[in-house]
Parts: C-alpha cells; sequence; structure tokens
C-alpha cells in the first residue's frame, strides 16, 4: 500500500509546542484550519485500510467489525467509502447509552 503524505499543517505537529511566538500562534491557526483536511485524510487512509483488510482471505466485514467497534454492514461501508451522517452517529451514540 502506497504512503500518503499526511495534511502539511500536521506534518510538524510536534513542533508546535513550544515557547509563545507569533510564527507558533500562527502555525496552530493554520493547523485548526486544516482540521477538516485532516479529517478527510484520516477517512481516505480508513477506507484503503479497511478495502484492503477485506481483501485478505482471513478477514471478512464480521470478524472486523469487532475489533472496530462497528457492525459488520459498517466495516462495508468504510470500504466502500460511505461516510455516516451526523444524525446516524447522534442515533448510534444514543442507543449504546442506553444499552
Amino acid at each position: 500500500m502506497d504512503r500518503v503524505e499526511l495534511p502539511a499543517p500536521f506534518a510538524a505537529l510536534a513542533e508546535l509546542a513550544g515557547e509563545p511566538t507569533v510564527e507558533r500562534a500562527q502555525a496552530l491557526g493554520r493547523a485548526l484550519n486544516a482540521v477538516p483536511d485532516l479529517a478527510a485524510w484520516i477517512r481516505q487512509q480508513r477506507q484503503l485500510t479497511a478495502r484492503a483488510l477485506l481483501d485478505m482471505p482471513q478477514h471478512s466485514a464480521k470478524t472486523l467489525s469487532g475489533p472496530l467497534e462497528v457492525t459488520p454492514q459498517r466495516v462495508h461501508d468504510i470500504a466502500a467509502g460511505h461516510r455516516a451522517t451526523k444524525n446516524r452517529r447522534v442515533a448510534a451514540t444514543k442507543a449504546a447509552a442506553t444499552d
């Protein structure tokens, strides 16, 4: 699997801790503004990983669902690049809280 670069504002996150400077404040602001890019990158990497795992004979949606803490259908959805809507996430969180 090809290694994809982490979005630039996040590649040096460890360097964002330190002395309070204008440059540090600017870098932190750029990192915050790029959070949607990071989320998209993470989703893409998760999709590629799930798809690759499902292609392996030792894995199935059912065997992956437990460790990934999702349903087998959600494993397929992730591998296909489908995103859970906010309403589905909220409903799932509420359902888990009542169990």
